[in-house]
C-alpha cells in the first residue's frame, strides 16, 4: 500500500519517520490515562505475561520504572500481586475485575487498532520491517558496545 510520505532517504529521515511511530504508540497510552509503562504492562499481564521481571525484559525497561508503573496500576485498582508459593520474593500480577474491564474497553481496542494497520501491509512488507528494525537495533547495540570499548581502553 503506498502512502503520501516522501522516500526516506537519510538517517535524518529514519529517525523522523521512527519518532512518529513512537509518537503514535504513545497515544495508546495517553488515550486511556496511562503512562506507556502501565500501558504494556496491563496488556501483557492481560496476555498472561504475570512477573514483573518478565515484563520488564520484554518492554527492556528498568525494574525501577516497572515497579513505580505496578505501584500506580495497584494505586488505581487494576491489578493486584500475589507471591508465588516457591518463592516469596516473586509476585505474579493479575488483573482486578475492574482492570479487566479497563483493559478490554481501552487497551485491547487500541491493540485492534495496530493489528488492523498491520493487516493493511503484505506479509512481504510485515516481514522486511521486522527483519530490517531488528537489524537496525542490532547494528546500534553493536556500535554502542564498540564504542564503549574503545572509551574504556
Amino acid at each position: 500500500m503506498e502512502t503520501n510520505n516522501p522516500p526516506i532517504k537519510t538517517l535524518a529521515d529514519f529517525r523522523q519517520a521512527t519518532m512518529e511511530l513512537d509518537n503514535v504508540y504513545s497515544l495508546f497510552s495517553k488515550s486511556c490515562g496511562l503512562s506507556e509503562a502501565e500501558y504494556w504492562s496491563l496488556l501483557f499481564i492481560y496476555e498472561g505475561v504475570a512477573t514483573q521481571t518478565q515484563i520488564s525484559d520484554r518492554l527492556f525497561l528498568s525494574r525501577q520504572t516497572l515497579n513505580s508503573a505496578f505501584k500506580q496500576l495497584r494505586r488505581k485498582g487494576l491489578i493486584w500481586l500475589e507471591p508465588y508459593e516457591e518463592n516469596q520474593r516473586s509476585k505474579q500480577a493479575f488483573l482486578t475485575d475492574e482492570g479487566r474491564i479497563f483493559v478490554e474497553k481501552h487497551v485491547v481496542q487500541m491493540h485492534w487498532v495496530e493489528e488492523r494497520a498491520w493487516r493493511r501491509m503484505s506479509q512481504e512488507e510485515q516481514a522486511a520491517l521486522t527483519k530490517l528494525t531488528r537489524k537496525f537495533s542490532e547494528f546500534i547495540q553493536q556500535e554502542l558496545t564498540t564504542s564503549k570499548a574503545d572509551t574504556s581502553a
